[in-house]
């Protein structure tokens, strides 16, 4: 989807979710962003299945997801041990969602060497 709104998303997840998909939407409110429905691996064949049915039309991108102590410098620490190894990190954006949980995306050139690099780190 281009752009979706959250409401659009919203739908679409609640869609996947009556065919035993659970995702994460990011963020998990409407703040007004670009927001992002975010599947497991093993569930895209399904995800693709739904959307075809119901002529959705989907951007896929494959990124890495990870849930950090919400405090600062642990987004900096992980963009950190992703550039330390030489990984070009393309985009990344956090979500708080606990006072003591975030939620942080990442989007790299190498985006296996940078989940070896973050199982090193952290």
């Amino acid at each position: 989807m281009e752009k979706p709104s959250f409401k659009e998303v919203t739908k679409v997840a609640k869609m996947l979710d009556k065919d035993g998909v659970k995702s994460i939407l990011m963020p998990p409110d409407d703040r007004e962003i670009n927001t992002h429905l975010i599947v497991e691996n093993q569930d895209l064949p399904q995800v693709r299945k739904t959307l075809k049915k119901s002529g959705i039309p989907a951007i896929e991108k494959e990124v890495i997801i990870i849930k950090l102590i919400n405090q600062p410098g642990t987004m900096a620490a992980a963009a950190k041990s992703i550039s330390d190894k030489g990984i070009n990190l393309l985009y990344a954006f956090s979500v708080t969602m606990t006072p003591e949980m975030s939620y942080v995306l990442l989007g790299t050139a190498d985006n296996k060497a940078a989940l070896k690099a973050l199982a090193d780190s952290f």
